[in-house]
């Protein structure tokens, strides 16, 4: 941290490398639980009136009603998936030049679109231990899910340059070029 780097004390290098702990503590904290979110962002029946089974909606297609919301995010992606090959499923960086919550949309729509495909899977027993075409559909979402996680949090590691920080607020950018020196009377009280 550039704060404990120029620090015009050995009690403002200790304060800094301190908060840096704290914040990174933090921030693994927050990854963890918006992770969870981009997850669930990520699983069809999160995002559809059909969240445990088709529900007392028309069915012309007659999709289960069953509970099957438990047993696929749990039991079949523990009894089938491999960390192995959802890693094998993300895909490179993708920088779609645009906003999180533009980003976030592009996810919900692209989930909601996979109801209907889980719910044909399930009709057709594909949700059984071992069958290939659920393992493949499960695997796929979750790949969906860790690649939209780390390109969210890439694209906001490359935005907090421009983030204001302290008070009066400075951009990081600012300190990390040494244009303004970070102290701890800069960094506030908290």
């Amino acid at each position: 941290m550039k704060g404990a780097e120029t620090a015009a004390s050995a009690e403002e290098r200790e304060w800094f490398e301190a908060d840096r702990r704290l914040r990174e503590k933090l921030t693994l904290r927050d990854i963890g639980v918006w992770s969870h979110y981009i997850g669930d962002a990520s699983q069809p029946l999160h995002v559809s009136v059909h969240y445990n089974g088709w529900g007392d909606y028309p069915n012309p297609e007659g999709f289960t009603t069953k509970k099957i919301h438990a047993y696929f995010e749990g039991a079949f992606v523990r009894q089938n998936l491999k960390r192995e090959a959802v890693a094998a499923g993300v895909g490179a960086y993708v920088n779609c030049k645009c906003t999180i919550e533009e980003k976030t949309r592009a996810l919900l729509l692209a989930s909601l679109a996979h109801v209907r495909p889980l719910y044909v899977i399930e009709k057709d027993g594909g949700f059984r231990k071992g069958d290939q075409r659920g393992i493949d559909f499960a695997t796929g979402r979750l790949a969906v899910g860790a690649q939209i996680a780390r390109d969210m949090i890439y694209d906001a590691w490359l935005a907090s340059a421009d983030a204001p920080v302290g008070y009066p607020m400075v951009n990081v950018r600012d300190i990390e070029s040494g244009k303004v020196r970070a102290t701890r009377a800069l960094m506030g009280a908290d």
